[in-house]
């Protein structure tokens, strides 16, 4: 066996070994029920793991979700930060993004966690779309829907990146109360593609922002006038503020939020 093979076989070695002793325990201190986790270092994985280094991040995967149901110290932290090491080890190891970044932080409080691993680790694999897809996911969850629309068009324009993400960031923009922003974005898009089918659905969406702001400014134009919002659609009509409610492109209708301390004068769309 000559020096190289030598040198690679330590390093398996070594490193299962360390790895096996984790595990092992974890399995010890359960059962005094005294709860140890051990988890090696990146840089030091790095180092003994050499040409086996995709092999450790399979296994430091695999650990990650056997420990999935432990009750651990600082849980959400301790595992995403096994699933970290695993993507530094191999970036292209996709299932531990995902796995760090939306599967263990189940509460709404432990999201920008996740947010922030899968933020971090992007840089290791910018090419795949759905890192900035699972950011934005996270994101949308939080009701951060302008920054669920930035992630969004940084996935769609990224290789493989499905069809309908192009048109998403119109829902965001809406969600947001930036009805104007996602005509921008739309209007600026329609003008890159060729897709007849993509460009009537582009159209149809413009169309539906468009009625949303136009509705806005005459229900702000109303509350200038009278002194007070207006109780429904109908009453901008009665007024002569428009001659008739727009015809939603979708079929839906629109109508006032009526959630009126945080979104006064706000239009929503009949889903």
């Amino acid at each position: 066996m000559d020096v190289r093979k030598k040198a690679a076989f330590f390093s398996l070695f070594f490193c299962l070994a360390v790895i096996t002793l984790s595990w092992r325990l974890s399995a010890v201190a359960l059962a005094q029920k005294k709860p140890l986790f051990y988890l090696p270092s990146v840089k030091y994985l790095s180092s003994v793991s050499g040409t086996f280094r995709p092999m450790v991040a399979e296994m430091m995967f695999i650990k990650g979700v056997l420990e999935l149901t432990e009750e651990i110290p600082n849980r959400v932290p301790y595992l995403i930060n096994v699933f970290r090491t695993a993507v530094y080890l191999d970036p292209k190891l996709m299932s531990a993004y995902f796995f760090g970044g939306s599967i263990v932080p189940v509460k709404k409080t432990d999201i920008p966690l996740g947010t922030a691993f899968l933020e971090e680790a992007a840089s290791l694999n910018p090419g795949d779309w759905r890192v900035p897809f699972w950011t934005g996911f996270n994101y949308l969850q939080l009701g951060e829907y302008l920054k669920a629309a930035e992630y969004y068009q940084k996935s769609s324009l990224l290789p493989g990146a499905p069809p309908y993400l192009k048109t998403n960031q119109a829902m965001f923009y809406y969600k947001a109360g930036k009805a104007e922003m996602g005509i921008v974005y739309l209007e600026s898009l329609a003008q890159t593609i060729t897709d007849e089918q993509l460009i009537k659905l582009f159209q149809k969406k413009i169309d539906w922002l468009k009625n949303i702001v136009f509705l806005e400014g005459k229900t702000r134009k109303f509350k200038e006038l009278f002194g007070f919002w207006p109780k429904d659609l109908n009453e901008l009509v009665q007024k002569g503020l428009i001659e008739k409610i727009p015809d939603d492109p979708f079929g839906r209708g629109y109508q006032l939020d009526k959630n009126w301390e945080e979104n006064p004068g706000k239009i929503k769309s009949l889903f």
